[in-house]
């Protein structure tokens, strides 16, 4: 019997682990990654609860490649790794470890969307994504696929419900290899370099929208950038807003200003102007401020906000 380590933090990890003792391997130990801020781990899993809960040896950790934690994995005999869920870098020590090999996980339809953010970057290209396990290297997501789970991504898709479509994949992908893998059959195939592709990261302030955009590009955005991110965001007066959900409107006879709310219905949300179409916006996060009426303008005119930075620091300047 194979012994195997797993390493992670996120649903997809939780998954895994559930996956290999469902197929009988032998999960010699998890080691998880505990951040100082889960919220900030888009997904963050508490696999403590799941170690315990099959009674594993469970192992916390804030930088994986930290000797005590290497030292630990060692002692254990291992065959196999599965790195699923966190984006720290491993040292080429965990990558020689096991007897096989390490094998990672990521949900982009490889060897297309390798890198940083890819759920947010298929939704903003309404692409196909995959549950993916591949053998790791020290390249970025370039190894060998042992197998993958295609699905697309549909208009009215978001953050979240992409979300449940990989955790049905990475459920369907391991119930139809773990049992090969378990018979060890180990047959990664080289992928094409060809057709591969790269995305960067995404932080917060790329959530910002720019209401010149068209609403289709905006409503990518949106659902892009929603819940378990921070969501795209513009400001109302000298508040952040936060817009979870969005719709397009592509039937009603109605033109206005650019970034100036049009309608508002209770159903629906706030009608907007963007710089081609009409975008409805609902599910709004705006703290301590009135939410906006028909006949507001939102995000800045940056030459009206310039003048009046201006004319204050000349008053200022006056003053002195």
């Amino acid at each position: 019997m194979r012994n195997v380590l797993v390493i992670g933090s996120v649903k997809t990890t939780k998954h895994t682990i559930i996956q290999l003792v469902k197929n009988d391997f032998n999960v010699v130990g998890i080691l998880g990654h505990e951040p100082k801020d889960p919220n900030l781990v888009s997904g963050w899993t508490n696999l403590r609860e799941l170690a315990n809960e099959y009674q594993l040896d469970y192992r916390g950790f804030s930088k994986v490649n930290d000797s005590e934690h290497i030292k630990w994995a060692a002692s254990k005999d291992i065959d196999i790794i599965f790195a699923v869920g966190f984006s720290q870098l491993m040292s080429v020590e965990w990558l020689q470890m096991p007897k096989l090999g390490c094998i990672g996980f990521h949900p982009s339809f490889l060897p297309r969307g390798r890198g940083r953010a890819p759920i947010a970057w298929m939704i903003l290209e309404k692409s196909y994504g995959s549950a993916t396990f591949f053998l790791m290297g020290e390249g970025a997501d370039d190894g060998p696929v042992f197998v993958q789970e295609i699905f697309k991504v549909e208009d009215s898709d978001d953050a979240s419900s992409v979300e449940n479509k990989i955790e049905v994949a990475i459920n369907n992908a391991l119930e139809r290899w773990l049992p090969q893998l378990k018979n060890d059959i180990w047959e990664p195939v080289p992928q094409d370099e060809l057709k591969a592709t790269l995305t960067g990261k995404r932080s917060m302030e790329d959530g910002i929208i720019n209401w010149n955009d068209s609403a289709y590009q905006i409503d990518r955005l949106i659902k892009a950038s929603t819940k378990p991110h921070p969501g795209a965001y513009t400001y109302y007066k000298d508040a952040k807003m936060i817009i979870w959900k969005s719709e397009l409107e592509k039937q009603l006879p109605i033109k206005g200003v650019v970034g100036r709310i049009l309608i508002k219905d209770k159903d629906k949300g706030f009608l907007v102007q963007c710089g081609e179409g009409l975008i409805w916006l609902r599910d709004i996060s705006l703290n301590e401020i009135t939410e906006p009426v028909v006949g507001s303008k939102l995000g800045y005119n940056v030459e009206d906000e310039i003048f009046i930075l201006k004319h204050t620091l000349k008053k200022i300047s006056d003053i002195g």
